[in-house]
């Protein structure tokens, strides 16, 4: 009697996996039919016609935002150990002091000619651009700076 029991229990299993697994096939397949249908149904439509915006249409348009600039001290860290702090911008001008790499100072302007003018020892120094990394500190959060998006004087 009992595996008569367990036969009928196990037949009553597989029809019923049997039947869902229809019920999944049949399910993907109309999935699959629903994009042709929805694509069908755009080259039905007829073409839309742009015409130049009036006053009225763009009066609607929100405004652009335009990006915040970003606010903070512009720092300059040191990435070499050794580095000259001079009184100019050129090799040619005395030395002022040694950076270490790691030494942060804070950038008045970074001058087209390849230096970088700091504030230094309650004055200004010059450090050669490439020994230095750029970040914006705010609230004392460092933010990484391009090179290429550090501005350059007038």
């Amino acid at each position: 009697m009992r595996k008569k029991t367990l036969t009928i229990v196990l037949d009553a299993f597989i029809v019923l996996l049997l039947v869902t697994i229809v019920l999944l096939i049949v399910m993907i397949v109309k999935r699959g039919e629903a994009p042709i249908e929805a694509q069908e149904a755009q080259t039905e439509a007829p073409p839309v016609v742009q015409t130049e915006p009036t006053v009225a249409d763009t009066a609607d348009e929100p405004e652009e935002e335009q990006e915040e600039e970003p606010k903070g001290d512009l720092l300059g860290r040191c990435n070499s150990d050794g580095v000259n702090i001079r009184a100019g911008a050129g090799t040619n001008n005395d030395v002022l002091g040694m950076a270490a790499e790691g030494d942060e100072y804070k950038v008045i302007v970074n001058h087209a000619n390849g230096w970088t003018e700091l504030e230094y020892k309650g004055g200004t120094g010059f450090i050669f651009t490439e020994y230095l990394d750029f970040y914006l500190m705010s609230g004392g959060d460092y933010t990484p700076v391009e090179r290429g998006d550090v501005p350059m004087a007038d």
